[in-house]
């Protein structure tokens, strides 16, 4: 299926003091209201493309095997961490 999503990459631009995402094609995706973390969320918000990528690779090099315990997360939890920020993001691959 075609990507749906804003061409990449993203970037995170304070504009007059306020921070806005803005896609590959120069829209701008986000505007991102004031808070403390401001420039925080909207960097985050801006990686979420590469993000997003990344985990595609993850799930697909993991399959359905366990990943090793981190000391904090079960392998099996990380494996379907990772599925369900696939999922959530609306991306069906």
């Amino acid at each position: 299926m075609a990507n749906l999503f804003s061409p990449n990459p993203w970037e995170a631009m304070n504009k007059s003091g306020s921070w806005q995402i803005v896609g590959k094609d120069g829209k701008r995706i986000a505007t991102i209201a004031q808070s403390p973390s401001i420039e925080k969320n909207a960097k985050l918000i801006a990686a979420s493309p590469y993000m997003l990528e990344a985990l595609k690779g993850i799930a697909e090099l993991v399959g359905d095997e366990d990943l090793p315990d981190n000391g904090g997360l079960s392998g099996a939890a990380i494996r379907d961490m990772v599925r369900s920020a696939i999922q959530m993001s609306g991306s069906d691959e």
